[in-house]
Order: C-alpha cells, then sequence, then structure tokens
C-alpha cells in the first residue's frame, strides 16, 4: 500500500531527498496524507494532470487558523482559486484509483490551500506571515512510509508547474 501526499514546497528540495516525519520544510499541502493499493505512476499522473497545465501559482500568505480534525495551526493561502480547482481536480482522479484520504476534513469543497506552521513558531523559517508573497513553481509527491518506516517521508516525484 502507497501512503503519500501532495505538496508545494516553498523553497527547492531535491528529488529523492528524505526527511523525519517532523522537519519537512516549509510547504503548502495540496493534497494531506493519502493511501492506496494503486501504484506510484498512476497517482503522479493523476498529479500532473490536476497541476502541471496551469502555469506558475501566485499566492499570498493569509490569515492563521486551526486546519484538520487534529487542530493544527496552519497559515491559510489566498490565491485566484486555482488552487482549490486543482485539487478538486486531482480528488476526482485519485477516487478513481481507491485513493483514501487520512483527514476528509481537508479534502474536496472543505480544502482551503494552508502551509502548517512548525513547532517552533519564533523560527522565522517555520512558517509564513500574513502578506508574505508565494510563487509555487512545482509539485511533489511524498512518500510517507518510504520502505515501510512511518518516520520518514521521501521526495518520490516532482514537477515544474508550466
Amino acid at each position: 500500500m502507497l501512503r503519500f501526499a501532495v505538496v508545494a514546497f516553498l523553497d527547492e528540495v531535491a528529488l529523492e531527498a528524505e526527511f523525519d516525519v517532523d522537519a519537512l520544510p516549509l510547504h503548502l499541502t495540496l493534497l494531506g496524507a493519502a493511501s492506496t493499493d494503486a501504484d506510484l505512476d498512476q497517482v503522479v499522473s493523476a498529479v500532473e494532470a490536476a497541476y502541471a497545465p496551469g502555469g506558475v501559482i501566485e499566492a499570498v500568505g493569509g490569515d492563521d487558523d486551526l486546519v484538520g480534525a487534529d487542530e493544527r495551526e496552519a497559515t491559510i493561502v489566498v490565491d485566484d482559486g486555482r488552487l482549490a480547482d486543482a485539487h478538486l481536480e486531482l480528488v476526482v482522479a485519485l477516487r478513481d484509483l481507491g485513493v483514501r484520504v487520512d483527514d476528509p476534513t481537508l479534502v474536496g469543497r472543505r480544502y482551503r490551500p494552508f502551509v502548517a506552521v512548525a513547532d517552533d513558531p519564533d523560527d522565522r523559517a517555520s512558517r509564513i506571515d500574513r502578506g508574505e508573497r508565494l510563487e509555487l513553481r512545482a509539485v511533489a509527491v511524498l512518500d510517507l512510509a518510504p520502505d515501510g518506516d512511518r518516520s520518514r517521508v521521501r521526495v518520490v516525484e516532482q514537477f515544474p508547474l508550466l
């Protein structure tokens, strides 16, 4: 079973880079933790079809809020609606692959683009600010259990927004 998530890193991150699950670089969550019996290539194709054709996405940091069932602190990201549209397109494509999301409160019409605030909010690199401009240039697919290890995350695919 593949456990994965889809994100847009705010700084460049190398393909195949690995991180501790609680040390992932700052990123905008496009689809939170999910699982499927489909293979990685099928998931990547669905993600690329939903996001790649739209080009670079410009957005701005909004208000902080609590997101998800675990009420994690995050900064909501405001854009022209493309993030929500692409998310909905992705959800429809992934449904056909039997994808199950861990937290349904973050999916579909309830989706709000966000950047989670890291555990050390005093560290400038742990968050984005209200009004901060973002330019999303690539989308990454993460393996949330590389080699069966749920304490690690690996960047298994990444493609530019064209």
